[in-house]
């Protein structure tokens, strides 16, 4: 998968370190290790586990040899520049990329399809790129567990969905990945008519046949912005559909639980507040595999309050009207189960905004896809506060909302303090602070 003459790079060098004595510069590149040809940084970290690697560089031809102590770079002096992914080259009917609206950032337009990104953080790859030497690799390097988009395991309705040419053989690679003792974790996003009912159930067991090297199953539901112009026509799932995914897959999962202890499918939060329904206790979720899917988070918020009530803090310093954001969906689950416990906090009064996303448009519903912009226009729409609380999957990694905007760029629009809360117990923290 990555380009094989494409070896990484150095993007800097600390002075006076042990690797500036040696002679190392900024764009020198590690070729070798122990001998073994370097392709990206997990091959470094693969081939230096043990001991202090032998390591190559070179710079225009003329190499530089180090033993770097440990493996540990950062120690020696080294600082490597980020790796780079491979872009998806599916045509995914029902791809949220392609749904943005004009104008977003680049990042957002990038579609990776990389097992190293699946191993790393998580993200879900197709597997359609993978040939014989990614497999390989992934078993020989152990890079598990992988997290894999399934959609469906029929061929047919597979390529319809990936806009593939031919079948890409995505049974035979995860049986060569699971006889090889490779955790994977999958997904399907329901399109209905197209992936669910009889070809549903084939892709489970399907996939169950490979228990428990597969560990789990994720349903989740398309989503469908506003931004479809010019893009295949796609079912929502609503209320109706929920509740047709959820009456199928509860049988599915009881016969697992009686032959292995796990329920196997899982079906993301938005179902259950679709239908109406309670979601399931904590234990349904075993290790909560796929939580930031969307699979489980509702159960892990509610058992976290239960759980650490006696954790909030007592009381606040000065009376203080807190906004908990969060999207339009969970807001009644927020409602009724959530804010009867913070609002026992003595001088603090809890109230929620469901925000509305303009960004996408009202059918995205979830608190992980709205903007500074959207949640600045709820809060500033729902009554006086004096302190905005907003979960902390509204932000990336680099700590922004999906249209650029920090925390404190919203703070300063909002004229109040905004907090990013992991937990409700962070009050404590945040107040103490404060």
């Amino acid at each position: 998968m990555p380009k094989k003459n494409n070896p990484p790079r150095l993007e800097s060098v600390r002075p006076g370190s042990p690797a500036s004595a040696a002679g190392l510069r900024r764009g020198d590149a590690l070729v070798s290790v122990n001998g073994k040809p370097v392709r990206d940084l997990l091959d470094f970290r693969f081939h230096s586990s043990d001991g202090s690697p032998a390591c190559v560089f070179e710079r225009e031809g003329r190499k530089v040899r180090v033993a770097i102590p440990d493996g540990d770079a950062e120690a020696f002096g080294l600082q490597f520049a980020p790796m780079r992914f491979r872009a998806c080259g599916n045509k995914c009917v029902f791809c949220f990329v392609d749904q943005n609206p004009p104008g977003a950032r680049p990042s957002l337009r990038f579609k990776d399809e990389d097992y190293r990104l699946s191993f790393l953080f998580g993200n879900y790859v197709t597997l359609t790129a993978v040939g014989e030497e990614d497999l390989e690799r992934i078993a020989e390097q152990r890079l598990s567990p992988l997290y894999v988009s399934v959609h469906a395991a029929d061929p047919e309705v597979r390529r319809r969905l990936l806009g593939l040419r031919k079948d890409d053989r995505l049974i035979e690679k995860i049986r060569f990945l699971g006889e090889r003792g490779i955790e994977m974790h999958g997904q399907v996003v329901l399109c209905p008519g197209i992936n669910d009912g009889s070809v549903f159930d084939e892709t489970v067991a399907a996939l169950a046949g490979f228990f428990p090297a597969f560990r789990s199953v994720a349903v989740v539901p398309v989503g469908l912005t506003r931004h479809r112009r010019l893009l295949p026509k796609l079912n929502p799932v609503t209320a109706g559909a929920a509740k047709a995914l959820l009456d199928r897959i509860s049988p599915m999962q009881r016969r697992f639980r009686t032959v292995t202890g796990e329920s196997f499918v899982y079906a993301a939060d938005e179902f259950y507040l679709l239908a109406g329904r309670p979601v399931p206790p904590a234990s349904h979720y075993r290790e909560y595999w796929q939580r930031d899917n969307g699979v489980g988070m509702v159960r892990s918020l509610l058992s976290d309050i239960s759980r650490n009530r006696r954790r909030l803090p007592f009381s606040v310093p000065r009376r203080t009207r807190f906004r908990v954001v969060t999207g339009t969906l969970a807001a009644p689950v927020l409602e009724s189960h959530v804010l009867p416990v913070l609002n026992r906090i003595r001088n603090a009064s809890f109230s929620i905004t469901a925000v509305r996303n303009r960004f996408f448009g009202d059918s995205v519903t979830v608190s992980g896809l709205l903007t500074g912009r959207d949640i600045a226009a709820g809060l500033r729409s729902g009554g006086p506060f004096d302190a905005a609380l907003l979960p902390s999957n509204c932000l990336n990694s680099d700590g922004l909302f999906l249209d650029d905007w920090t925390p404190e760029k919203l703070s300063v629009r909002l004229a109040r303090p905004v907090r990013i809360l992991e937990s409700f117990t962070d009050l404590r923290t945040a107040e103490a602070a404060s």
